[in-house]
């Protein structure tokens, strides 16, 4: 059996369609589970009036209770999300006055637009894509994390309604014209158009500004690497045999005691490689890491058939990504 292709949550929001009908519900439930793959854990979709906003889970955080849409307190913020936002706790803290109704990491969205309304973008350290809804005037926002890691496409209908969703495939039979959402944008029902919100406040990186600190980036990448061990559920770490999979998974076996999985499922980081029986070196490579790190377990799939089935339901189920630099499709996930 094949598994999935999609390793994150998938999102679909209709807003201002011209049918209300039971028919029109069940086209964009139909639609949704185009996007079945990328989360088997969960469906749900959210209906007020000529909007929805359907999910299909992943349960990476609070995979008890953490299913969507997500809400405020009295629902009249409505959120769909694919992504995790990893200063969460950080950003709960803020919110003191504010009940939270599940430990979903994604939740605080709803509450910091509740709290600060669509300013709070760039409080997020995250990857995501979310679109809310605010029932209360009908305005909708939605946005893209600051360099495009979790998809999102936006779409028009020739009803005057807008489209969001992870996938081309859930828009392109539906929509009049679609485009790719902007990393690092906001698209506000307010203003009627997409506004950057990610601003970083540094020159070109073709032009060095600061002096070479190898203790430094040392330190940041092993802060980036630690704030991904955020999740309830177990993982892995994916090796290729060179140099950036080898130092995360240094970092990570140094960092996995530490984690709330850890407690559950083991302290033994899961290793995995996907390559042919003729990659000698690579092979010698991996096992000298794993010596190394004294702790990994390693799974191989060296079977070329199934590397090749793999690969073409990739392209499948991922168009999203063919117009990309090949080097960065593993990111999407």
């Amino acid at each position: 059996q094949v598994p999935p292709a999609g390793t994150m949550c998938g999102i679909l929001a209709v807003l201002g369609v011209g049918d209300v009908s039971l028919a029109k519900r069940s086209r964009i439930i139909e639609l949704s589970r185009r996007l079945r793959h990328r989360g088997p854990d969960w469906s749900g979709i959210h209906s007020f009036e000529d909007c929805y906003l359907a999910h299909q889970r992943l349960a990476i955080v609070d995979p008890t209770s953490g299913d969507q849409p997500l809400y405020n307190e009295d629902k009249t913020v409505v959120v769909t999300v694919n992504g995790e936002i990893y200063n969460h706790e950080e950003l709960k803290a803020k919110l003191k006055h504010h009940k939270f109704q599940t430990g979903s990491d994604c939740e605080v969205i709803a509450h910091l637009y509740e709290e600060y309304g669509e300013e709070f973008v760039d409080m997020l350290d995250g990857m995501f894509s979310f679109v809310l809804l605010d029932t209360r005037d009908k305005s909708f926002i939605a946005a893209r994390d600051a360099i495009g890691i979790c998809p999102l496409y936006m779409g028009w209908g020739l009803d005057g309604s807008v489209w969001f969703s992870s996938e081309m495939k859930a828009l392109s039979d539906d929509c009049e014209r679609f485009i790719s959402f902007p990393p690092g944008h906001l698209y506000s029902s307010k203003t009627g158009g997409l506004r950057r919100w990610y601003n970083p406040p540094w020159f070109s990186e073709s032009i060095p500004s600061a002096p070479y600190d190898p203790l430094l980036i040392r330190e940041s990448f092993e802060k980036a690497v630690i704030k991904r061990l955020m999740t309830d559920v177990p993982f892995g770490v994916l090796l290729s045999g060179g140099l950036d999979s080898s130092l995360v998974a240094s970092v990570v076996s140094r960092h996995l005691a530490e984690t709330k999985v850890a407690r559950q499922w083991g302290n033994k980081l899961h290793t995995f490689c996907i390559g042919l029986k003729r990659a000698l070196l690579i092979l010698k490579l991996l096992r000298k890491l794993l010596t190394t790190l004294a702790q990994c377990i390693m799974n191989y799939t060296s079977q070329c058939r199934r590397a090749l089935m793999l690969w073409k339901k990739l392209f499948i189920t991922s168009r999203h990504m063919m117009s990309r630099p090949l080097e960065q499709v593993p990111q999407c996930f």
